[in-house]
């Protein structure tokens, strides 16, 4: 009697919070033009502010080099006409080429990084709204699956099989599984919303995706080339080595026309710079390393998924002869084709972290993924 009431109660409260939440969530899941990935990434580098910062910031650098280039015109003006010049505008004619000249080198290499990191964003995003309509689906299915259960207790309870606290259970199945609903209905509509800020849209922007989506292409990994192409093409490695380059030429001044104190200061800034562009190499080397490893057990970890996908269709395809045979029941073919799409998704969600981390790889070994 106590287990009954129990139950009773637990299923009151459990409904009355799914109502609220459907009351005063209202998720309304609506149709709205259908994206492909490709079209998401046009419209992330046309529509999104940071693509426009990116080009803006290049050419805030591109007209600080100009500036940088006339100041020094017109120190070596004022170093003709008067014979000298105080410490800063000298050290400022012996580097200011080199720093305005970096400045335009950094300038799309930085550019290029802001977009590379947008577009990762925007692919991850794209992707995560597709794990939020999958994770939707299963839920819908439990719930289908809970009210099956709740529809055959009534049957047994009406046939005096099994006693009324089962159908209280089963009520109570169905409450949880309405509330996984609402919960996987609000993760489409934040991912929905993620995706559109992405896009340069507003956020309540409806938005479909097409069905079966594949993966796309990806080229086999090379350690060893992945490695060299970091030390070549990553910005924090190429940011290191230019900052060393101003340093020896800045100690080069130092040499020609400072005390023995200050080309001791300028001696240790050329180390510490030597120091950084050698940490930089090995901290990029050690990430290309590390992701290269962890991609090759994704790989592996797809292998098994594909075994378990062609289980679970066997599996289903007994329980379908099963049914036809008159062995089994429609619940646990419902049971199997459940079974057999989780598995299918989890394999396809799998694929999507292994797209991923493919893009974190080409941004890894300083590729571009435009």
């Amino acid at each position: 009697m106590k287990l009954k009431h129990l139950v009773a109660k637990n299923v009151r409260i459990v409904a009355v919070v799914v109502a609220m939440l459907l009351v005063v969530g209202g998720v309304v899941l609506a149709a709205g033009e259908e994206i492909f990935l490709k079209q998401a990434i046009e419209f992330a580098l046309r529509d999104n502010p940071a693509a426009r910062l990116a080009e803006v910031r290049a050419g805030r650098a591109r007209v600080g080099a100009e500036q940088l280039r006339q100041s020094v015109d017109g120190a070596v003006y004022l170093l003709i006409t008067t014979g000298k010049l105080p410490h800063e505008q000298m050290l400022l004619v012996y580097t200011g080429s080199l720093r305005a000249e970096q400045l335009e080198t950094l300038a799309p290499h930085r550019k290029q990084d802001e977009r590379n990191l947008l577009l990762l964003e925007t692919q991850s995003n794209y992707l995560e709204l597709y794990r939020s309509f999958d994770r939707l689906k299963l839920a819908r299915q439990a719930e289908r699956r809970a009210r099956e259960q709740q529809r055959l207790a009534e049957v047994a309870f009406g046939a005096g099989t099994v006693a009324r606290s089962d159908i209280l259970t089963a009520q109570a199945h169905v409450a949880a599984a309405q509330a996984q609903v609402f919960a996987a209905e609000s993760n489409v509509q934040a991912a929905r919303a993620t995706l559109n800020k992405s896009l340069g849209r507003p956020l309540a922007t409806a938005i479909e995706l097409p069905g079966g989506f594949s993966v796309p292409e990806q080229e086999t990994l090379d350690l060893a080339k992945g490695l060299a192409g970091a030390e070549a093409g990553r910005l924090e490695v190429i940011v290191a080595r230019e900052t060393l380059r101003l340093e020896e030429r800045e100690l080069e001044y130092a040499r020609h026309s400072l005390d023995d104190a200050a080309q001791r200061g300028a001696e240790l800034e050329a180390e510490g710079a030597r120091l950084q562009l050698r940490m930089e190499v090995e901290a990029v080397r050690l990430e290309v390393f590390q992701l290269y490893h962890r991609l090759a057990g994704l790989e592996k970890q797809l292998i098994a998924l594909e075994q378990g996908v062609r289980a679970a269709a066997e599996a289903h395809r007994l329980a379908v002869l099963r049914y036809q045979a008159g062995a089994g029941t429609q619940f646990e073919v419902t049971v199997a084709e459940d079974a057999l799409a989780e598995r299918e998704q989890d394999l396809l969600h799998a694929r999507y972290e292994s797209y991923l981390g493919y893009l974190s790889w080409r941004l890894a070994t300083g590729q571009s993924l435009e």
